[in-house]
C-alpha cells in the first residue's frame, strides 16, 4: 500500500518533490566495529536503530518508512557503490523489531561457501529505502567483522606403527565443511614436513602415511577460509620392523571376489584383487602390499585403499575405491588354498 501511494504521489506531484528534512541516522549497534566473532552455521546476529523515518515527500503528503523498510548487507571488501551501499553483497537481510526503535538480524547463507562457517574479515552495512532521496537509499557506515573457527583437528593413532610401513592416521575436526583438505605433518626439528594429505567428509578422514622409526610428533592442519588451523602436536613411537608372526601364510589366497598371494616368508602380498559389488564391472588392483611383522597391512594408490590383517592362514579386510562416480567400501575375507 505504502508503495502504490507513493506512486500516486510522483504521478500527482512530479514537480513538487523535493529532499527530506533530517531524519534520525542509519546507525548500527552491534557488533562494534572492528569486532572478532566465532563462525556459526545458523548465522550471527547484528542490530542496528530502525526508528520511523520519512521515506518520501511531496506537496503536503509524507510518507514514512519503518523497520520493514530497513536492510543488512555482508560483502568481503569495503567497496561501496554510487547509491553509497555496498557492492558485490554476498548477502541482504532484512531484520525484525526487537524493541522500540531496535531491530536484530541473522545473517547469513545458506549458498556455498557459507560466510558464517567460514573465517575471514567481512564488511557490513544497514541502509534503508528512500524513495525521496537522489540515490534511493539511505546508508550507515561499513563496519568491519572478523570471523574465526573454533574448529580444531584431532588425531587418532594406531596402537602400533612400524618404521617404513603404511599405516593410517584417524583425523577428526567436528564442523568442517565437506571438501575441507587436511594436511598431516610431521615434526623435523623446528619445522613441519607434510607426510600425507586427506579431504574431510562428515568431519573425518584417515590418512595412510608412512613414518621412520623413532619418537615422531605428528599433528592435523587445514584452512578454512583465510584462517590456517593446527591441532596439537601428538607424540607417537615409531617401532623398527622385525620378528614378522606370518612366515607360514605364504601361498594363495581366495574369498568371495578377491585373491592374492602372500610371499617372502610371509612380508609381502602380491598381485591383489578385488571385484568392487557397488561398481559392477570395475577391479581394485594393487600389485604389491607390504605386511608388517604383526600380520597387518595398508596400501593406497589414487582412490583405492586396501587394509587388512593376516592371522595364521586366514586374511580379513577392506577394500575402499572412490573414482568418479564410483564410491565403494566393502569388506573381504580370504583362506589360503
Amino acid at each position: 500500500m505504502r508503495a502504490l501511494l507513493v506512486a500516486v504521489a510522483v504521478l500527482l506531484f512530479p514537480s513538487t518533490a523535493f529532499a527530506l528534512p533530517p531524519d534520525p541516522p542509519v546507525t548500527p549497534l552491534t557488533p562494534a566495529d572492528g569486532a572478532v566473532g566465532a563462525t556459526n552455521p545458523e548465522g550471527f546476529v547484528v542490530t542496528y536503530a530502525c526508528p520511523a523515518y520519512g521515506i518520501y515527500e511531496s506537496g503536503d503528503f509524507t510518507f514514512y518508512g519503518g523497520p520493514k523498510d530497513y536492510s543488512v548487507s555482508l560483502s568481503t571488501a569495503p567497496d561501496a557503490g554510487a547509491d553509497g551501499r555496498l557492492l558485490g553483497s554476498i548477502v541482504a537481510v532484512r531484520g525484525n523489531l526487537q524493541a522500540s526503535g531496535t531491530c536484530s538480524a541473522v545473517v547469513g547463507s545458506g549458498a556455498e561457501p557459507r560466510p558464517q562457517v567460514t573465517p575471514g574479515t567481512y564488511y557490513w552495512q544497514v541502509w534503508r529505502l528512500c524513495t525521496g532521496c537522489a540515490t534511493g537509499y539511505e546508508v550507515g557506515p561499513v563496519r568491519t567483522l572478523t570471523l574465526r573457527s573454533p574448529i580444531k583437528p584431532r588425531l587418532t593413532l594406531p596402537a602400533r606403527v612400524y618404521g617404513g610401513y603404511p599405516a593410517l592416521i584417524g583425523v577428526t575436526a567436528a564442523g568442517a565443511p565437506d571438501g575441507t583438505g587436511l594436511a598431516l605433518e610431521r615434526q623435523t626439528g623446528a619445522t613441519w614436513t607434510r607426510v600425507g594429505t586427506v579431504t574431510l567428509l562428515g568431519g573425518r578422514a584417515e590418512a595412510v602415511v608412512t613414518l621412520p622409526r623413532g619418537r615422531q610428533t605428528l599433528r592435523a592442519t587445514l584452512q578454512i577460509g583465510t584462517q590456517a588451523i593446527a591441532s596439537d602436536g601428538q607424540p607417537l613411537i615409531v617401532t623398527a620392523a622385525r620378528r614378522w608372526t606370518t612366515a607360514k601364510a605364504e601361498g594363495a589366497y581366495r574369498g568371495a571376489g578377491v585373491r592374492f598371494k602372500v610371499t617372502d616368508r610371509g612380508r609381502r602380498l602380491r598381485v591383489f584383487r578385488a571385484a568392487v559389488r557397488a561398481c559392477p564391472g570395475r577391479l581394485a588392483k594393487l600389485n604389491l602390499v607390504k605386511v608388517a611383522p604383526d600380520g597387518s597391512f595398508v596400501a593406497a594408490r589414487g582412490g583405492l585403499r586396501v587394509r587388512g590383517t593376516i592371522r595364521g592362514r586366514k586374511a580379513t579386510g577392506r577394500v575402499e575405491l572412490a573414482a568418479g562416480t564410483c564410491l565403494s567400501a566393502q569388506a573381504f575375507s580370504a583362506r589360503h588354498r
